[in-house]
């Protein structure tokens, strides 16, 4: 228990720990198996002097065969272990033990004398391999004995080597469920970390939102410079039209005139006989010239219809051009949403550009309700009708420029203006239509009229 504990207490790694137990249970085995090799030895020994024992009393057996030793054979004194303890034989030993004095023996020969002085050696040598044979018994107990509790502890220490080791394998199994653990976070902080964008990519969505902010402005400007020619036009396209109605007016007043001069000559006519002829010639006089002056008067109204006709054409194409254009910016518009939506990301956390999209906003939404503003005004003069003088001088304009203040803090989308947009160029088309309308009636009243 000693070096478990002493491997309990270090700080090693499992593997290491499991390696050292391994060894250690190595070298148990080996000396069990020593021990074991020890004891066969011990085995072979103790038959081997039962083997020599065996021999020698067979020897000693065959010597006694022998008639002249009969007697001898019978006799007490040859056994050894009397001899080697004659304590235990009392009897057998008559120096021990007092004895009345008897006639004497009669005398052995010489070779029964040497005979037994043989097999008394033989006694004796057979009595200490009995007590070897004793001893090595009893040592071989002893080993044994010792062996068995050696086992005994060995296997007790397998035991709680084998604890020792299961418990080892369910720390391990804890630890390796908690490095899986580990392994499953570590996974998901490093798929979180990858999904986050890096500083490179945050710095080119803010350069991309810096370049989209450039273009936002860029076609501020542009709608504000449409704006501006589409105002020149609004006006150039006003003036013409009152010119024309003035032409109109005045044409009408022309040919009502000449209408009336019609009638006074057809009346002249059928009154001619009755008239003089300085009155005849008078009215032949004014006749031509009320000829010339219609002539002169058609041909002006023909000039004017044409100036007319290519101002609207260039109106026309200017208009083309408008709608285009404006086509073009909601396109743009379009790029610059996606563009914003795909860097709110980057504008949440770069805080201090996130204002410079209201501004834009509010400018748009000004420059749509001026665009809204002229198209209701020339759809007015070419239906006819008295324009808004307050939609003429931007007065509502400036009145709902606070409204769309506060509409611009509600609507923080883009797609209310796209679609502020689209209706936009609805009424540039309907506008486009009236005009062109206009432009054939125009036609046919000047048809007419020739």
């Amino acid at each position: 228990m000693f070096p478990v504990q002493m491997l309990g207490g270090a700080s090693l790694p499992v593997n290491t720990l499991v390696k050292i137990k391994e060894g250690l249970l190595r070298q148990r085995e080996l000396e069990i198996d020593r021990q074991k090799q020890q004891i066969l030895q011990l085995h072979a020994r103790i038959r081997d002097n039962e083997l020599r024992a065996q021999q020698v009393l067979q020897s000693q057996k065959g010597r006694c065969d022998d008639p002249y030793l009969l007697n001898a054979k019978e006799s007490p004194y040859d056994s050894p272990v009397a001899q080697l303890h004659p304590q235990l034989h009392p009897q057998l030993h008559p120096q021990l033990q007092p004895q009345p004095q008897l006639h004497p023996q009669p005398q052995v020969p010489d070779r029964v004398s040497h005979l037994c002085c043989d097999k008394g050696e033989l006694g004796r040598k057979l009595a200490a391999a009995e007590l070897e044979v004793i001893h090595l018994n009893e040592f071989l107990k002893q080993n044994t004995q010792k062996y068995t509790e050696d086992i005994k502890k060995l296997e007790e220490k397998m035991k709680t080597r084998d604890r020792y080791i299961s418990s080892l394998k369910k720390k391990c199994l804890r630890e390796s469920e908690q490095n899986q653990e580990k392994q499953q976070r570590i996974e998901t902080l490093e798929k979180y970390l990858a999904d986050l964008p890096s500083l490179d990519e945050v710095q080119t969505q803010a350069q991309q939102l810096k370049e989209v902010q450039g273009k936002a402005q860029g076609l501020q400007d542009t709608v504000a410079c449409l704006e501006k020619s589409l105002e020149e036009g609004c006006t150039v396209l006003q003036a013409k039209e009152d010119l024309i109605e003035t032409q109109c007016k005045r044409e009408k007043e022309l040919v009502a005139a000449v209408q009336s001069l019609q009638e006074k000559v057809e009346q002249c006519l059928e009154d001619g006989v009755r008239l003089p002829m300085l009155d005849l010639k008078e009215l032949e006089v004014e006749n031509a010239q009320l000829q010339e002056q219609q002539a002169t008067t058609t041909k002006a109204v023909e000039q004017r219809l044409q100036k007319e006709r290519c101002l609207s054409q260039e109106l026309q194409k200017q208009l083309q051009e408008k709608g285009e254009d404006l086509a073009s910016l909601s396109n743009t518009l379009h790029q610059s949403q996606r563009q914003l939506e795909d860097g709110v990301v980057v504008g949440q956390g770069c805080g201090d550009q996130g204002p410079e999209a209201g501004p834009l906003l509010k400018e748009m939404s000004l420059c749509l309700l001026d665009l809204k503003a002229l198209c209701s005004i020339l759809t007015q003069m070419t239906q006819g009708k008295e324009p808004n003088l307050a939609l003429l001088l931007g007065i509502k304009s400036m009145s709902m420029s606070g409204e769309e203040n506060d509409n611009s803090l509600v609507e923080d989308s883009l797609r209310a203006k796209l679609l502020e947009v689209g209706k936009l160029r609805k009424d540039i088309d309907d506008l486009r239509t009236a005009i062109s309308d206009r432009y054939a009636q125009d036609m046919g009243d000047n048809c007419v009229t020739q």
